[in-house]
């Protein structure tokens, strides 16, 4: 279980987030809705250590990543992020952006890694794509390899920023469908969004950013 407790933060003398709390199980699909600039970003940065609250604790399953003002552990493996632009590596394959990070950190051989990847793309039903290039793939595809990428470390948390931005209707439902059968993997998703509707529909628990500063 993801637990945050009374983080805040600020930045560029903004106060953005302040004495927030949540906690986040696996099986869980939760949606941090809220207007652009509002700090929903922002705190899943803070949760992938990209940058640091200024106070408050973050700890994962009892284990501290945050806490006294210091990092306590690593997020990097257990907590994954998909990128609004999916940030995929455009010189490399599909297959070897999935492959890239679980060889240099999880000390896997090639080929082991290449059987993991091929396994998770094709559960997202993107595998006859794997020898593709970034440039050649759609938004939906490159997005579900973004995905298949950050499963890759095993995340107990999956975050999910602005992820219906660039799709339409129809490819945002199917990615919507989707995210309930990444469930079965037994992980927990925090996702940020602006789209109140499609987070009615495919969310456990809507928070709303207005909770990142209380009265």
């Amino acid at each position: 279980m993801l637990e945050i407790k009374n983080i805040g933060k600020s930045l560029g003398g903004q106060q953005l987030i302040n004495d927030f709390s949540l906690s986040v199980n696996k099986g869980e699909i939760v949606s941090i809705v809220g207007e652009s600039g509002s700090g929903k970003t922002t705190l899943i940065r803070l949760l992938n250590q990209l940058e640091l609250p200024d106070d408050g604790s973050i700890h994962l399953n009892d284990r501290p990543l945050y806490s006294d003002g210091e990092i306590k552990g690593q997020s990097n493996e257990s907590i994954g992020l998909v990128f609004q632009d999916f940030q995929l590596f455009p010189n490399l394959t599909v297959i070897e952006n999935c492959t890239l990070s679980p060889v240099l950190n999880k000390e896997l051989s090639k080929a082991e890694a290449e059987s993991k990847a091929e396994d998770i793309l094709s559960k997202l039903n993107i595998a006859h794509k794997q020898s593709a290039y970034p440039k050649e793939l759609s938004g939906g595809q490159k997005q579900r390899v973004a995905i298949a990428r950050a499963l890759m470390l095993d995340p107990d948390i999956l975050c999910l920023d602005e992820p219906t931005s660039a799709l339409d209707y129809a490819t945002a439902n199917q990615f919507g469908s989707l995210l309930l059968s990444l469930l079965e993997e037994n992980i927990g998703i925090i996702m940020i969004t602006h789209d109140t509707t499609f987070a009615k529909t495919y969310s456990t628990r809507i928070i709303s950013s207005e909770l990142f500063l209380p009265n």
